[in-house]
């Protein structure tokens, strides 16, 4: 395949098909040795998708959002999800999507987008390298509304080696950690909220994320985790709802870095800093000892809306 060859989708796939496909595609290709070493060149695409009314009522619900004037910041990436899911599981992705870990997501969002929008995606892997910690992979979605550049999303996938592999080291990029760090701040706790196995199965059904380690402890378990844990995503977006009447949460890039897993149930903390440049933000267990993501939101300065 082509670096600019696109696929074109008329619909889009069907999630539970792409976790059965994930799972005999790690099967046969572990066993027969045959995953890909050549950069990941496909790239899928999906015109005239509109918003489903009903499905976004629910997210927003479901993640406490109440301005309902425009689609949140984080729901175009349920939208596009199974357009990921698609790339992710398709002959050139290089690794297994089971057990891997998403390590950062920075979401920009050029201009807001109504309800009644109509999108077209675009999904492709843009970045491959190797440190100590493992392997990075970086997906990229680019959404546009009536021909005009909306949204876009650049996911950070890890898998995590058990070798250290120092002879790369000169390989890390900027992609790997957001610049600033919590320690950089002077945060100040402004709400406590609680994640239920509930509430994950509520943002497993609305957002077709069905993967089981959010459902059920054992899969859980068998991926390391003590029990099944919460979406990073959901996380992420319970976080800017909170921050909704605090600052602007439309014409902004939020940049998140997922720390530590948010294990079922959980009370939560969320810490700020904010400013005019950027606000800062920790999502810590209450004692404050365990960080589960900190990010940064950055106002756009050139409003479109």
């Amino acid at each position: 395949m082509h670096a600019n060859q696109i696929t074109l989708l008329t619909k889009q796939p069907i999630i539970s098909l792409l976790y059965v496909k994930a799972v005999v595609n790690t099967i046969v290709k572990t066993l027969m040795n045959t995953w890909s070493t050549q950069v990941c060149t496909e790239q899928f695409s999906i015109s005239g998708q509109k918003i489903d009314q009903r499905n976004l009522k629910q997210y927003i619900k479901c993640c406490g959002f109440n301005n309902t004037n425009y689609v949140p910041v984080t729901y175009p990436f349920v939208m596009i999800f199974p357009l990921l899911m698609k790339l992710m599981t398709s002959t050139q992705f290089p690794i297994s999507i089971l057990g891997l870990v998403h390590y950062r997501n920075r979401i920009t969002q050029h201009q807001p987008i109504a309800l009644n929008a109509i999108l077209t995606s675009t999904c492709r892997v843009i970045k491959e390298y190797i440190t100590d910690t493992g392997r990075f992979i970086d997906t990229h979605i680019d959404v546009f509304v009536d021909g005009q550049f909306a949204w876009e999303c650049t996911s950070t996938f890890l898998q995590k080696t058990k070798q250290r592999k120092t002879c790369q080291r000169s390989q890390r990029s900027s992609g790997e950690k957001i610049v600033n760090t919590p320690a950089n701040y002077a945060y100040e706790p402004i709400s406590l909220f609680k994640f239920s196995p509930f509430d994950v199965y509520k943002y497993a059904y609305i957002s077709k994320d069905t993967n089981p380690i959010h459902l059920h402890f054992i899969p859980a378990k068998l991926m390391g985790f003590k029990t099944a844990i919460a979406h990073g995503m959901f996380a992420k977006a319970r976080v800017l709802a909170q921050l909704e009447n605090l600052i602007d949460i439309q014409h902004i890039s939020i940049d998140v870095q997922f720390k530590n897993a948010i294990f079922l149930p959980s009370q939560v903390c969320l810490n700020v800093a904010l400013s005019q440049q950027n606000n800062t933000f920790s999502l810590t267990k209450l004692n404050q000892r365990v960080t589960h993501l900190f990010g940064v939101i950055t106002p756009l300065l050139d409003k479109k809306n």
